[in-house]
């Protein structure tokens, strides 16, 4: 099954929809703006609640708690120290992702090694698309809420970066400033 995922970017609230091949809608996904739980929510077309998602604030990997709606809990949570592909375990289910995530194409991995999906993002487009190809049927509605978990770590990453470039040229800045009261050449 090949699902495909368009993320709102204008909006109040962070939302997604997965949709089919035929643009059908079969999961909606939404975060408030400011929340204190930091917590996303993945409900199916009938509008009940597949996956809750909430980020885990002290820990020393990116992790994410996914509680399904059978009370089952996965920590998605990454790996250190992978050189050539990132690796992120789904603690609870014995799964992996892998793959490059920046790049957004990875491999959902069971425990026997047999690939459940497959995902990639389309390059060309006015919104952010980004498809799953779904391999075990069965497992849809809890490979679509860990792949919502793992663009919250990607998102994360990427807010983290922006802060960190913004920072270091605000510290460029405030240098050239401060050298050029000292020379006086002001």
């Amino acid at each position: 099954m090949l699902l495909h995922a368009k993320s709102k970017m204008l909006s109040i609230h962070k939302k997604m929809e997965i949709m089919d091949e035929s643009d059908q809608v079969l999961y909606t996904v939404e975060s408030k703006a400011v929340s204190i739980h930091d917590t996303t929510y993945v409900r199916n077309a009938a509008g009940d609640t597949v996956a809750t998602i909430k980020h885990k604030p002290i820990s020393l990997h990116e992790t994410h708690i996914v509680e399904f709606a059978d009370g089952e809990q996965v920590e998605v949570r990454t790996e250190w120290f992978h050189v050539m592909q990132d690796v992120i375990d789904l603690e609870g289910l014995g799964w992996q992702m892998r793959g490059d995530v920046l790049q957004h194409n990875y491999e959902f991995v069971n425990q026997l090694g047999a690939v459940l999906a497959r995902t990639h993002q389309k390059w060309v487009s006015l919104h952010d698309v980004y498809y799953i190809d779904v391999l075990d049927e069965g497992q849809t509605d809890r490979i679509v809420a860990i792949y919502v978990a793992l663009e919250r770590i990607i998102r994360e990453r990427e807010i983290r970066r922006e802060n960190e470039s913004s920072a270091a040229a605000g510290v460029g800045a405030g240098a050239a400033i401060h050298y050029g009261g000292r020379d006086g050449s002001d």
